[in-house]
């Protein structure tokens, strides 16, 4: 089950986040270039939802509301529909990987600037507005989002092309909300009990969540949630709700909304007690507003979700390490090795890593292997998070260690760094170059190469460095190297292959791969291998993401087999996990591990396939 449906389903509740709009227009931001923010300003998106997770938000939306071809059109906006959603969404989980605490990202969907199927007037035929929304919900599920909302609604028919478009590349939970007028009915006549009912006859099934958002103000809202709670709970449904700060004024020249945040945190409580399993604010609410409605529901609520209510973490540094030291050589000589590949948190704070780290030990993986600044993005030290994860959980570890930031003096203090604080798997990497990443300016240093540093490491365990001055004393690091199976001319790769064997390698890991006539090609080619071999798995979770993984991820190739079976699939996710466990049960006999790759970071999908392989590898011995 996805991570947010899983939480939602548990007893609890979940703050979300406040007004983005409305934050921005208060920033000085005009109206009209709202929906093109993730692109032209991408700074202050980010911003705008470190604001609301400082005050206590664990559910945040996209900044999309608008992000549409029909909104846009209308406001003669002219940009990648596609692009600005998927920005959006990246955006997001970037704050939350800055921020480092566990939260949920939603992408959110907004009217369209006309009803769908308009009885009266003109309005957008039902086929065109799924293809409008499925535009939106391309980018989303590109950007990595956890869910959807469906918000702002006022007709069924935008609800049913919305659902479409999300259904029909996705099975992550929705939520579904309407706008109520002080009247008790949306735009077009629909009543809180009617929008309820409507939405349980959805095809594919009801959402996740109904709800209520928008509106005139925090009364109307409660007012329309109390009508609609015995229709959700009729049929086993919780809900959400998103309250605006009041109707808004012109005062001095600026749009004031009058609902204060201990008005809006008075009611959350009422909210939550109605079924509201979700509450946050809309229009005019500010991160103020949403740390009172965590205060308020904090107080008083004494049944909380496991997973969002902030709790002590152990103290770092204080747990065992004693695993960490352990060579993947050694591990691969006794068992098949299943290591996890992670990749270091974009702000200062573990948290959010650790825990990975934690459920995948406790799912049966040997290792943790650690990326550095992988795509060129600038992430916590790969040095540092391989050090913190050690101290915390007992897993080996493998640093990946790239010569592109250091020159030649630099990387050999930081490998004798790492020795002396325990490190001893180290995979030698050359290293994405900056231009794919977030600082294209950047100057790249590559004194050497992964075959010159998989040299310099192989000289340290001889007691001496690069310069052949004696180090007083030889290491022992377990020396590894990537090779890449997929890679077009074979017979280049195989020969850079066997350079870094003659380097000193003792252990290799390989580019994930797709089908095992990858594998085969590559073992007909390379002949046996000298040392043990970490086979890469990256199990695909879309169509979309296979895509952009074959066109634009140097190294990864996806057979085109492989890319028709994900083409349509809903749970693109589940078909992934299958290719890779079949692969595996084809493999597993010619390898000595496995390094699983998630997507985005995320291990809990990955956890029934890490139980397979160690059901499949149970008394597996190692054949290097």
């Amino acid at each position: 089950m996805n991570q947010l449906a899983a939480t939602l389903a548990r007893p609890g509740w979940l703050v979300a986040d406040g007004g983005i709009g409305t934050w921005f227009l208060a920033q000085g931001v005009d109206a009209k270039d709202l929906p093109l923010l993730p692109l032209h300003q991408p700074d202050m998106v980010l911003n705008c939802h470190l604001e609301y997770l400082r005050a206590g938000a664990r559910l945040l939306e996209t900044h999309t509301f608008s992000a549409n071809a029909s909104k846009m059109g209308a406001m003669g906006l002219s940009a990648s529909v596609v692009d600005i959603n998927r920005r959006a969404a990246q955006l997001a989980r970037h704050a939350r990987d800055v921020y480092g605490e566990p939260a949920f990202i939603v992408g959110s969907l907004g009217p369209l600037a006309a009803q769908v199927d308009a009885a009266i007037g003109s309005g957008v035929a039902y086929g065109q507005a799924v293809a409008i929304y499925q535009e939106a919900v391309a980018g989303l599920l590109a950007g990595g989002v956890d869910g959807f909302v469906v918000e702002t609604m006022s007709d069924l028919a935008t609800v049913r092309a919305a659902m479409a478009a999300i259904r029909a590349e996705s099975d992550l939970p929705v939520m579904v909300l309407f706008a109520f007028s002080p009247l008790g009915t949306t735009l077009y006549g629909l009543s809180p009990e009617e929008a309820v009912q409507a939405v349980m006859a959805l095809q594919g099934g009801p959402p996740a969540l109904v709800g209520a958002n928008c509106g005139s103000g925090p009364s109307p809202l409660l007012d329309a949630v109390l009508r609609m709670a015995p229709v959700a709970r009729a049929h086993g449904v919780a809900m959400a709700a998103f309250p605006n700060a009041g109707q808004p004024t012109i005062k001095e020249g600026q749009v004031q909304y009058p609902a204060a945040p201990d008005y809006m945190a008075a009611i959350a409580p009422t909210l939550y007690q109605a079924g509201c399993v979700v509450v946050g604010g809309c229009c005019g609410t500010t991160p103020r507003h949403v740390e009172a409605i965590y205060n308020s529901l904090t107080r008083p609520v004494s049944v909380l979700p496991e997973p969002m209510i902030p709790q002590e973490e152990p103290a770092l540094g204080r747990a065992p390490d004693t695993e960490a030291g352990l060579r993947i050589s050694e591990l691969a000589a006794d068992h098949f090795v299943v290591s996890v590949e992670l990749d270091p948190p974009r702000g200062v704070n573990p948290h959010r890593l650790l825990e990975a780290a934690r459920t995948v030990y406790a799912a049966g993986a040997d290792a943790i292997n650690v990326g550095d600044s992988p795509m060129a993005r600038v992430r916590l030290s790969a040095l540092a998070t391989t050090r913190i994860i050690a101290e915390n959980v007992p897993l080996a570890t493998i640093l990946h260690f790239t010569t592109r930031d250091r020159n030649l003096m630099g990387l050999q203090s930081d490998l004798l760094g790492a020795y002396a604080l325990g490190i001893r798997n180290v995979l030698a990497l050359t290293g994405d170059p900056p231009g794919l990443g977030d600082y294209a300016h950047a100057t790249a240093v590559y004194d050497l190469d992964s075959i010159g540093l998989a040299r310099v490491l192989a000289g340290f365990n001889q007691g001496v460095d690069a310069a052949g001055q004696k180090l007083g004393a030889p290491t022992a690091f377990d020396i590894g190297v990537g090779v890449n199976p997929n890679a077009d001319p074979l017979d280049q790769e195989i020969a850079r292959f066997r350079k870094k064997l003659d380097a000193g390698a003792t252990f290799a890991m390989s580019q994930p791969i797709y089908s095992p006539e990858q594998f085969y090609r590559f073992l007909d080619r390379m002949g046996p291998l000298p040392v043990p071999l970490l086979l890469g798995l990256m199990p695909l979770v879309s169509y979309r993401q296979a895509l952009y993984l074959h066109n634009e991820v140097p190294g990864i190739v996806i057979p085109e087999p492989v890319l028709h079976k994900m083409e349509g699939v809903p749970d693109g996710n589940g078909l992934g996990i299958e290719m890779a466990a079949a692969l595996m049960e084809t493999l597993h006999g010619l390898v000595q591990g496995v390094y699983l790759v998630p997507s985005y970071n995320r291990v809990e999908p990955l956890l029934p396939l890490l139980s397979h392989i160690r059901r499949l590898t149970r008394g597996k011995p190692s054949e290097a």
